[in-house]
This record gives structure tokens, sequence and C-alpha cells, in this order.
């Protein structure tokens, strides 16, 4: 129990802390709306939980350990984000603007970029490398699989929840006028955290 207790706690402090998820949402909600942030937030739970796997079968130990590897999915991360971040700037909508899609594809489109950009974030991969490897008993498995799913729900419903606040509509109109430079303002963050995982590489 106290060990579960212990998993709550920390997988709390590490999913409520703004990063690339957390402005992802943001992003997704304001853009396209609740479904496709849903749909979003569905995708960025199921990245939680191929990384509880991973981190139960050791490969993500293997990946971390490698300085080639790691330096690679940064890269990968930055690039993502960068593209991520460089189209709400040049490409932000008004208000009136919001693009609204009604295709089963839009849904996938979402899942996949909340997938994607969870996979990338070497921020989640190093939580899951402590989290698996150091804090928890490792022998117990089936204990493991246990929190990993709880994880990966907990992050759904966080996320769903975030998304469901930032597409109020009693919100969106308070942010009407504002919308355009909000949005511009949650890419230059994402930009950000883009170039500081590419520092990263070069400044240990």
């Amino acid at each position: 129990m106290t060990e579960f207790i212990t998993v709550v706690l920390l997988h709390m402090f590490a999913v409520m802390s703004p990063g690339p998820d957390f402005f992802l949402i943001t992003r997704q909600s304001l853009r396209y709306g609740r479904q496709v942030a849903i749909w979003s937030a569905l995708g960025i739970g199921s990245g939680i939980l191929v990384h509880s796997l991973m981190a139960i079968t050791g490969i993500l130990l293997l990946i971390t350990s490698n300085e080639y590897f790691l330096s690679l999915l940064k890269i990968i991360c930055s690039a993502y984000l960068l593209y991520l971040g460089s189209f709400s700037i040049f490409k932000a909508s008004t208000f009136d603007q919001i693009e609204m899609p009604e295709s089963k594809w839009a849904n996938a489109n979402g899942f996949i970029v909340g997938l994607m950009t969870n996979l990338t974030n070497v921020k989640a991969l190093l939580f899951f490398v402590t989290l698996f490897g150091v804090v928890l008993n490792s022998d117990n498995k089936s204990n493991l699989i246990v929190y990993g799913i709880y994880m990966s729900l907990a992050t759904f419903i966080w996320f769903a929840f975030v998304g469901y606040v930032f597409t109020n509509q009693n919100i969106k109109r308070k942010f009407a006028h504002f919308f355009r430079y909000f949005e511009k303002f949650l890419g230059i963050i994402l930009v950000i955290i883009a170039v500081q995982i590419l520092l990263s590489i070069f400044i240990k």
C-alpha cells in the first residue's frame, strides 16, 4: 500500500507539472476543440503505458544508458516540438477561425500527436527509469504492470480534464480577444522546450 501511495504522489507531481504534454493539450483544445483534445489525451495516456512496459522489460534502461540512442531521441523530440511550436506561432488562429474537424482522421491524428509527444518526451523516459528501476521493487512484475495501467489511466483523465477546461465556452469567450496571442505564446513555450532539450545534448 505504501508503494502504491508513492507511485500516486510521484506521478501526480510529474503529470501536473507543465511540460510538453500539458502545452500540447492546451494547444489542441484551443485550436481543434474538445473531441480532438480528448483523443490527444488518450494518446498521451497510451504513451505512458508504453513507457511503463518498456521500463518493466528493461528496454528504457538500455536506451537511456546508451548516449547515442539518448541523443538521437532528444534530436527527434526537439524536431517534433519545434514543428508543433512553429505551427502554432506562424499559423495562429483568431477565436472565430478555430478549426473544428469532424472526420475520424482528425481524432486519429490527435491520438498520434499525443502519443508521439509523450513517447519522445525525454523527461518521461528518465522518470520511468528512475521510478521502476530505483524507487519500486522490480521483483514484483505484476504490481509494476498494475502501476503502469494506473498511471496511464490517471494521465488520460488529467489531460482530458485539462482539455475540457480549455474548451469550456465561457473560458474561451474570456480569451477571445487574446486567442491568437495565447496560441503564439504556447508555440513559443514548445520551441523553448525543444531548444533546451537540444542544448542538453551538448551541455552536460
